[in-house]
């Protein structure tokens, strides 16, 4: 393999390390484990770049779309959407970089919003579905990263959104860091 690359996502509250390796146009990816007999590669081939991301074949078969939203990591495969947080990635200083807190969620990809089940001034938990996107026939589920109270929605069910327009902001759940 020529090109290695190494992250960890959590995904589910559950970490795992990736292994991306490239090889000429194919590339492996090895879920928490090793090049070989550990792992149970995956092949890919890039088909097209999008903004933020890109969609891929898989061998044996199927296809995957996958966007990069600041710390976030969208999968959709098999007709379902992953979504990866990342864990740790290297700064400058080859430590791990921080990541700033966002105060809203943007659409993931270009296409029409599905349904949208955020309301202003309601509390959503840690992985609550706020929207849902849909774009060739593939449906992305934009969810809370933490615990929130909604400030505003910026879209509606039927209403087209770009890559990375803002569709809902919110800020901190005070009452579930009083929890905690």
């Amino acid at each position: 393999m020529s090109h290695g690359l190494r992250r960890r996502y959590v995904v589910g509250g559950e970490a795992h390390t990736v292994r991306l390796e490239q090889a000429g146009e194919a590339l492996r990816a090895c879920i928490d484990g090793e090049s070989g007999e550990s792992c149970r590669p995956i092949d890919a081939r890039l088909v097209r770049r999008i903004p933020g991301g890109a969609e891929l074949l898989l061998a044996p078969g199927g296809r995957a779309v996958v966007v990069r939203d600041g710390d976030r990591v969208h999968v959709a495969l098999a007709g379902r959407t992953f979504v990866l947080t990342v864990a740790s990635e290297r700064g400058a200083d080859g430590g791990a970089a921080a990541v700033d807190e966002e105060s809203f969620a943007e659409s993931p990809m270009t296409g029409v919003v599905l349904s949208v089940a955020a309301e202003p001034g309601a509390a959503a938990a840690a992985g609550d579905v706020l929207f849902v996107v849909e774009a060739m026939k593939m449906e992305f589920s934009v969810e809370a990263p933490r615990a929130v109270v909604v400030d505003q929605v910026l879209a509606a069910a039927g209403d087209r959104v770009d890559i990375g327009q803002r569709v809902v902001t919110f800020r901190e759940d005070a009452a579930a860091g009083e929890n905690a």
